[in-house]
This record gives C-alpha cells, sequence and structure tokens, in this order.
C-alpha cells in the first residue's frame, strides 16, 4: 500500500517541491512508530519487536526510496528496486508468521496488572480453548479461586506469588498444551527453587507392586549417612503414611521436561519425584533399613530440590537422540529408528505444511530403512520417547510408510461458543505400507508428545506395530494456536484453538475428565526394581533393552 502511495505520486502529482517526496517516504516510519508503540510488548522488548521487525525493514526501505527520488535521480529505477525489496520483506514477513516456532493469535496484556491480566486471560481461554467441552472445565470456579490469588500477589507487589497461581492455573486443564513459559530467568530461577521444593539428598520412585524407593541419593548427605541408600523402601513422609502422602502431593511444574500431566496415570507415577521435594526445612522419613526394621529420621534441607528433580524425572522423559531419522543395527536382525521430533529443515517443513506433503523426508526414511534391510534387518524398533512434536505432514510421512489404509483427520474451531469443523483444513496419512510386513516396536514414555502422540496413534492402528513402554504417552494432539503475554512480560501463556478431529469428528488421543489417554499400550514394560537399578544406578537404557529382547523373542 505504501509503494502504491509512492508510485501514484510519482505517476500523477509530479510536484516540483521534493519535500513532497521526503514526507511520503517517512510516512510508513511513523506509521510502524505509532503501530509498534500500540501493540508494545513490556518488559520483553524483543517479542513484540521480532515479529513486526520486517515491517520495519519494509518502512526503512520506502523511507530511502523517497529520499533518493527527492534527489530527482531515475525514478523508475528506484521504484522498482524499491517494490522488489519490498516484495522480499513482504514474503520473509508471510513465512515467519507461518513458521512453525511462532503462533497464529497473540494478545497482549503486559500492561495490566496481576488481577487484570488473570481474569483477562481465564475469559480469552474460555472463549476460544479447543477443548473446554471435552474437558468440562468450569471457568466460573477457576475465576473464584485464581483472581483472588492474583489480587493478592497485585497488593504484595510478588511477582513470584502471581507466577505460582499462573503455574497452578495451567495445572487444573491437565493438558500439557495449554502452559506457561518464563522469559524472565531470575524470576524462572526462583519460582523453580519455590514450587519444587527442598532437596534432602535423594529423590523417590515407585515400582509396578506400589513400593516407593529412593533413588539418585548423593553419598555424602545425611540420608545416606543414615541409612538411605539407592533402593531403599521409603514408608512414611513427613508423619504420613507413604501412600496417602503420594495422594496429596502437588504435581504442578513449571516447564518441560513435564509441563502438564494430561493422564492420570503419568501423573500418578511421577508423585513420587514430586514428593521428594515437600517439606519444610527438616523432614521425617520413614524407611526400611538395611537391617529389615522401620526406621525414622529427620532431614534438613540442603537447597532447592529442582536440579535432582530433573535427574529423576529425564530416565522416564528423556529423548535419545537429536538426529532427526537416526538409524543403527542394534543386532545382525532388528532395526533401530529415532525420530525426537516433527521437524526436519525449517523452510522445507512450510512449504511440507502448506500442501500437506513432504516426499523429502520420506525419502531420507526409505533410504535409511532399505540400508538397514540390507543388512539383514527383518524387524524394527521407533523411538518416539520424549519426541516432543512438531509438525503432522511429517508424522504423516512416518506413519504411512508403515500402514496399508489411508488415515485421514480433519481440524476444528470454536464458533459461537461450539466446535466446528474446518471446511478446508484436512490432513491425510497415504497408505504406502511398503514396511507393513516388518515387525514394529514402537517406544515412547511421558514425554512423547503433540505430533509424536499423532505419530504414536497412527502407527498403532498398524497390525505390525506394537506401543510400548514403562508410561504411555503424554496425550495431547490438539494445535497451539494462541500465546498470550501476561502482566509484566515475564510469562508467556499459550494453548490450543485448533482440533484435531478423527474420520467421526470427535476428538482423539487427548483425555476428557477421566483423565484416560486414548493410547493405549499395547506392552507395558515392567517397572521393577531391576529396572530401577539399571536406570538410576547404572544408567543403561532399560526400556530399550526390554524392547530388543521382547522383539528377538518372537512374542508378538
Amino acid at each position: 500500500s505504501w509503494l502504491l502511495v509512492l508510485i501514484a505520486a510519482v505517476a500523477f502529482v509530479k510536484p516540483k517541491n521534493p519535500d513532497v517526496y521526503r514526507i511520503l517516504g517517512f510516512i510508513p516510519l511513523l506509521h510502524f512508530a505509532v503501530f509498534y508503540l500500540l501493540n508494545y510488548t513490556k518488559g520483553y522488548f524483543m517479542l513484540g519487536f521480532s515479529r513486526y521487525g520486517w515491517f520495519l525493514i519494509a518502512a526503512f526501505i520506502y523511507a530511502l526510496a523517497g529520499l533518493i527520488i527527492a534527489r530527482k535521480e531515475k525514478k523508475v529505477r528506484h521504484l522498482v528496486i524499491t517494490g522488489v525489496l519490498n516484495f522480499i520483506t513482504f514474503s520473509l514477513s508471510v513465512i515467519y508468521i507461518m513458521g512453525i516456532s511462532h503462533y497464529a493469535r497473540f494478545t497482549n496484556y503486559s500492561h495490566m496488572n496481576y488481577e487484570q491480566s488473570m481474569a483477562a486471560v481465564i475469559d480469552e481461554i474460555e472463549g476460544h480453548y479447543i477443548l473446554s467441552e471435552h474437558k468440562q472445565i468450569d471457568y466460573d470456579a477457576l475465576r473464584a479461586k485464581y483472581i483472588p490469588m492474583a489480587a493478592e500477589a497485585d497488593l504484595n507487589g510478588d511477582e513470584e506469588a502471581y507466577a505460582e497461581a499462573v503455574m497452578n492455573l495451567c495445572y487444573e486443564f491437565h493438558d500439557g498444551h495449554l502452559s506457561a513459559y518464563f522469559l524472565d530467568d531470575d524470576l524462572r530461577s526462583r519460582v523453580n527453587d519455590n514450587m519444587y521444593g527442598n532437596d534432602y539428598g535423594f529423590s523417590m520412585i515407585g515400582t509396578d507392586s506400589g513400593v516407593t524407593v529412593a533413588i539418585l541419593t548423593a553419598g555424602d548427605s545425611d540420608a545416606y549417612a543414615l541409612g538411605i541408600h539407592d533402593g531403599t523402601v521409603i514408608t512414611g513422609w513427613d508423619g504420613t503414611d507413604i501412600d496417602e502422602a503420594l495422594r496429596n502431593v502437588s504435581c504442578v511444574t513449571t516447564g518441560w521436561p513435564v509441563p502438564a500431566f494430561p493422564t492420570a496415570e503419568n501423573e500418578d507415577f511421577m508423585r513420587p519425584v514430586f514428593l521428594a521435594g515437600s517439606g519444610g526445612d527438616t523432614v521425617n522419613v520413614r524407611f526400611i533399613g538395611d537391617d529389615g526394621k522401620e526406621t525414622e529420621v529427620t532431614l534438613e534441607s540442603t537447597g532447592s530440590y529442582y536440579n535432582r528433580f530433573m535427574a529423576a524425572v529425564k530416565p522416564v522423559t528423556g529423548k535419545r537422540c537429536d538426529e532427526f531419522a537416526y538409524c543403527e543395527m542394534l543386532d545382525d536382525r532388528c532395526g533401530y529408528l529415532c525420530i525426537p521430533e516433527e521437524e526436519y529443515d525449517t523452510s522445507g517443513d512450510i512449504i511440507a505444511a502448506l500442501v500437506d506433503d513432504y516426499p523429502a523426508v520420506k525419502e531420507l526414511l526409505i533410504s535409511r530403512i532399505d540400508q538397514m534391510r540390507s543388512q539383514g534387518m527383518d524387524r524394527l524398533i521407533i523411538d518416539l520417547r520424549d519426541n516432543d512434536g512438531g509438525l503432522d505432514v511429517i508424522s504423516a510421512a512416518v506413519a504411512s510408510l508403515f500402514t496399508t489404509e489411508e488415515i485421514r483427520t480433519y481440524s476444528g474451531f470454536i464458533s459461537g461458543g461450539k466446535l466446528v469443523e474446518a471446511k478446508y483444513w484436512k490432513w491425510t496419512v497415504p497408505a504406502d505400507g511398503r514396511y507393513s510386513d516388518i515387525p514394529v516396536v514402537v517406544l515412547v514414555n511421558a514425554g512423547t508428545a503433540s505430533a509424536g502422540d499423532i505419530l504414536t496413534y497412527n502407527l498403532s492402528t498398524c497390525p505390525n506395530v506394537t506401543v510400548m513402554g514403562i508410561t504411555t504417552s503424554w496425550g495431547c494432539a490438539q494445535g497451539v494456536g494462541q500465546t498470550c503475554l501476561l502482566s509484566g512480560g515475564s510469562i508467556r501463556l499459550r494453548y490450543s484453538i485448533m482440533a484435531t478431529l478423527d474420520e467421526d469428528r470427535n476428538i482423539y488421543i487427548d483425555p476428557g475428565p477421566d483423565r484416560v489417554s486414548g493410547i493405549t499400550l499395547d506392552e507395558k514394560i515392567p517397572f521393577d526394581m531391576d529396572a530401577v537399578n539399571k536406570m538410576y544406578v547404572q544408567g543403561l537404557d532399560y526400556e530399550l533393552e526390554y524392547a530388543l529382547n521382547w522383539i528377538e523373542s518372537g512374542e508378538r
């Protein structure tokens, strides 16, 4: 639009005063300044600047053209150059907005106080969140609980209390896609220290038999000196029997690798890890000592539990490779293929998403799988542990090689308070099926998320595939499309505004109020004392070892 104004002035006005062109040239810069100030992101300057930076570049190009034309140099040449440069910046801005790491909608509450921004974001989520009805969210109850918390944080000027209220609000939805992230590292550190609790020298994990045992015990800790070692059975915590303490522990997190627990099964598995940081300056711990007798000791906090918490969750949520489609032969017959995320090449990913096809990814997968087949592979383990998502078109390219039946998914949005199918948004997993004859194990964990969930679900429909894990996957398949910058610009909250629907136009994978995922394990990997020892003491990949032994034994 700016360029057309300049062209019209050159073609029809033809003023003798060159100041006209100088004024016309600087109008876009003024336009941008007003626009940017109206959309200023308080507390996080770069978020706004990075979103609108291309428009500022275009405005500078236009201003430069106005200055040059005012000098009565060749006008047509400079208009053509200006047009080309503006087209390039326009194209880059479009690609940026469509980029896989950014969002379709953005709301800015950074200028509001804590109470106002809490009220505003709850109102916004109620109006646009795609799973409100599916999860039966009670928004009035959320307002009654969290707006007063934010108001109290305002009264006390307590940024940490506000941040913790936001994290607790997100937890209420049991949706990993509805989550908040810190943009202020110092605030993140302070809230982590508060929310993850105190370190008493060890963490805990629960086995399939219902026993809670110590893990990651520090050899120089009081806990170790008083008889708590890796594998020690813990029977009580701070005056309460361990089972009751586990039921009551809060499992609110501040971000990845476990930003939420959509499925109750996964949360129950992680409860001992959270409980190990729960307590005050001291905590009373009951345990079965080496002599077989129950003993109670008092332990003092040695600081923040955050680092030990992260070490405890990594073996059961962590990523096993960083390279897309990494492959190797595990032995003479079994191949290994790792898909750590549904992202491959940024520019190629965007184009593939637009055309709903990704030949480059498909060819890469075929070449690597065929290479393993040439080495004698007749069975395959696909590792999706901590696959943290990406683009559905990539998960479709993977699943297409194993399915003999076309899989279609659809999309929906909230309109008039109801879920409405999007008329033109459809995705197809073609039935290539060239590897449908190979026995396949798909390994998942609580970090298998988003597009990784969708890939798991699509592969699970193939007769030759067995989904396996200690826990099921994350349980979130809806499309993130909204981000909100909250009060002060220190926290960004995001949530899903685009539904993923099955062929019957029902939401799938994401749990409802029962918190039961649409993805189930075909084979649950046992989590016993042998597993605890291999994963937390020896540092071995117990899950992969189990999967390899299982697929080699021919138990399918």
